[in-house]
């Protein structure tokens, strides 16, 4: 790979990928969110195994673990209304189906034992201000 490959590879070459790239840079304090009662034990414990993890370690977590993952991500998007959270929430569900698209069946599994449908929690977030959040609600890669 040439220079310019190596740096267009690093660099990026949208704007949203960009707001991507700060969201993932800007680390949530899941203690704080505890503490003041807006999240469980469970999902604060799941998500901060979660969000450390490596690629390899996040697929046995995501084998093991699907149930969970789907619901303390949807957990927190319903409990938390800070935009710069919400937007960081996203972010982990687009960067883990981008990794295996397959993965968003963790969704759909979860949502049929809860008797409703996946889209039934993402689509209120259409409604939101931030365009960023809409996008990444809306945003299918193929």
């Amino acid at each position: 790979m040439d220079i310019r490959g190596a740096v267009d590879a690093a660099v990026p070459t949208n704007i949203i990928a960009a707001k991507a790239a700060e969201v993932r840079a800007n680390l949530v304090n899941w203690q704080s969110y505890l503490q003041s009662q807006m999240i469980s034990t469970e999902d604060c414990e799941f998500i901060k195994k979660f969000e450390k993890a490596t690629s390899e370690e996040k697929q046995v977590i995501l084998t093991q673990e699907g149930h969970q993952c789907a619901k303390t991500f949807l957990n927190l998007m319903a409990h938390i209304s800070k935009e710069q959270t919400v937007q960081y929430i996203l972010t982990l569900i687009d960067d883990t189906l981008q990794e295996n698209h397959q993965r968003v069946n963790i969704f759909f599994d979860y949502a049929k034992k809860t008797k409703n449908t996946a889209w039934s929690y993402f689509l209120p977030m259409l409604n939101r201000q931030d365009l960023f959040t809409v996008h990444m609600v809306s945003y299918k890669k193929n």
